[in-house]
């Protein structure tokens, strides 16, 4: 008796948490444990993530087997057996997650709609009931997440006004703790307690003037369905445009249009109740969606066509790809069964689409990473560094650029998204024979990724994002310059690069005794200096830099002026630069700022 009642208390208490516990028992014990998890884990890395990650994954498979077996009274058993093998299936994505090239967010999105269906397993198709239950189930969701967030804040807000008003000192990570429970136990458990319980009600009078149903047909019918098909048009438009111009459309258009074909079956599952009664609009968009749809998937193909020419498959472009291939899909079905087609298979199919894609070697980041290393395959063959399936080294010359020039950068970002997936291992093979290999027994991936980097002939040294060296070179150290004849010092002159948007810097004139005026240019990173007697000097600035690389930057104490020289006619000229600022990309470099003498010397 006492345990009974002990029991009511807890749940009268807290009628929410009741609720959700008695229901779905193991989804609230796996956000427990994800919440306490991740209180106790102050530096999440990539372990952490993968665990957490897969305890996201538990729960939402969890609610999906309740959702399955709830509405046909299936036995506990399979209820079990359903969670057991769920789990043991997620388990074993997760920790196999590099070698199985898993995509976590695909995973979690796949199975997020997999909450959709679930429920609706089983039995003939009534998209009324469909419709309704997704409807009760997003919006509880909403008010789950708003109810978390108001919480989380209004915590957040007393624990600064305790600090504030009564200098009292609370734990220094409090917001975190505050916001993880919100968040991680606080959000889910509401959207449990939220979840509705009727699986095939229709949708009655009474139903279609809630407040929440009046509220979405206006959404739909005043905003949605007019700027999807103003946005339409202007797809079509451009369409025409590029065929008169016999041109492939922008690459950063694929992003944009697949954007918009999911909003467009977004839509057209909210307008389902009012398909029929609602504008001329909506009727005309729940009839020729299909055909509508068409030419911005032809759009996005070719979009995404264009960038996958140029820079291969990645996970973004593959996801695109993706999303065309289901709005296809969807627009048969829809053609072929009309227009009472089973609404189920538009959040069922893109679920399946998006767990199938979302590990092995066909799946984004498998497919992404083989297309990734063709490209930079490719690269090393036009070069000559790789022959036969093996590489070939090509050391540069001090005074030359790298051995893949213009491609350097290219290459080195494909070398670190290879290893950012884990799979620099690929290239093992080529470097075989290489001395030293880079694969090599007891080498960490970020020791082989720099060696790789530096057997291909490029600096280690530039940052990641977006690869680019800032580099600053300032002395204030002396430096003798020896001559003979007439000597003629200019100096110190600027050039200066300002704003984000390249421009033309502005050339520069001296006028010295017995030489007239010397016009100063600097264009492309060549210092030009012609004299009133017809002669002229050129300065390379990217040799400035390679001497300071030479020199060990930037682990290098030598401070002192860069030295180029150059002559013409009757006239040596000395460059002496003690200031130089821009930013490195193999084998380019921008200038922003230039601060030189100039030494010019007439021969006796």
């Amino acid at each position: 008796m006492v345990a009974v009642t002990s029991r009511s208390w807890w749940r009268a208490k807290l009628p929410d948490i009741g609720a959700a516990a008695s229901r779905f028992p193991l989804a609230v014990l796996i956000a427990a444990v994800f919440t306490l998890f991740k209180l106790y884990h102050d530096d999440v890395g990539d372990t952490e993530t993968r665990i957490l990650a897969a305890l996201a994954a538990s729960f939402l498979c969890a609610v999906a087997v309740d959702f399955y077996v709830e509405p046909t009274a299936q036995p506990r058993s399979l209820r079990v057996l359903l969670w057991l093998a769920g789990s043991a299936v997620i388990a074993l994505l997760f920790w196999l997650a590099w070698d199985l090239w898993l995509n976590q967010y695909l995973f979690l999105a796949g199975l997020l709609l997999l909450l959709a269906v679930a429920g609706q397993l089983g039995r003939s198709e009534r998209n009324a009931s469909f419709w309704l239950f997704n409807h009760r189930l997003w919006l509880g969701a909403a008010l789950a997440l708003i109810a978390a967030v108001l919480f989380g804040a209004g915590l957040s807000i007393i624990v600064e006004t305790l600090q504030l008003l009564f200098g009292l000192e609370l734990p220094s990570r409090s917001h975190d703790y505050i916001w993880t429970v919100s968040l991680g136990f606080v959000a889910p458990v509401n959207f449990l307690a939220f979840a509705p319980r009727a699986f095939y009600n229709p949708i009655t009078e009474r139903e279609g003037s809630d407040f929440t149903m009046r509220a979405v047909s206006a959404l739909v019918t005043f905003v949605l369905v007019p700027l999807l098909l103003v946005y339409t048009a202007i797809l079509f438009a451009y369409a025409a445009k590029i065929a008169f111009e016999a041109s492939l459309p922008k690459g950063t258009l694929g992003s944009m249009v697949a954007g918009y074909l999911l909003v467009c079956v977004a839509t057209l599952l909210v307008a389902y109740p009012i398909r029929e009664k609602g504008s001329v609009l909506v009727r005309l968009f729940w009839r020729y969606w299909a055909w509508l749809a068409a030419l911005p998937v032809l759009l996005l193909f070719l979009a995404v066509y264009r960038r996958i020419a140029d820079y291969g498959v990645t996970e973004q472009r593959y996801v695109m790809v993706l999303i065309g291939v289901w709005i296809l899909v969807l627009a048969a079905i829809r053609l072929w069964q009309g227009g009472n087609f089973d609404l189920r298979v538009v959040p069922g199919l893109l679920a399946l689409f998006l767990v199938a894609a979302s590990f092995g070697p066909g799946g984004a980041v498998g497919f992404s990473v083989m297309s990734q290393t063709g490209q930079l395959q490719q690269i090393l063959a036009a070069k000559g560094m790789l022959v036969d399936g093996r590489f070939v080294a090509r050391k540069a010359d001090e005074n030359s650029d790298p051995p893949l020039g213009r491609s350097s950068a290219r290459a080195r970002s494909l070398v670190w998204y290879l290893n950012e997936h884990r799979s620099l291992g690929i290239l093992a093979p080529w470097f075989e024979t290489a001395s030293p290999n880079p694969f090599a027994e007891g080498k960490t991936p970020e020791t082989t990724e720099r060696e790789v980097i530096l057997a291909l002939g490029l600096r280690p040294d530039l940052s990641r994002t977006p690869g680019i060296a800032y580099f600053t070179h300032y002395s204030d150290v002396p430096v003798a310059v020896v001559t003979r004849g007439a000597n003629y010092v200019l100096g110190p002159i600027v050039f200066q690069h300002l704003g984000p948007v390249p421009a033309p810097i502005p050339s520069q004139s001296v006028a010295v005794e017995g030489l007239g005026n010397v016009e100063l240019d600097l264009a492309d990173n060549l210092l030009t200096a012609r004299v009133g007697t017809g002669d002229a000097m050129s300065f390379n600035i990217v040799d400035a830099v390679k001497e300071i690389y030479r020199r060990g930057r930037p682990r290098t104490s030598d401070q002192r002026p860069v030295s180029l020289k150059d002559s013409g006619g009757g006239l040596t000229g000395t460059l002496l630069i003690d200031n130089l600022n821009g930013a490195y990309e193999e084998p380019n470099f921008d200038l922003t700022l230039l601060r030189f003498w100039l030494v010019l010397n007439k021969a006796p």
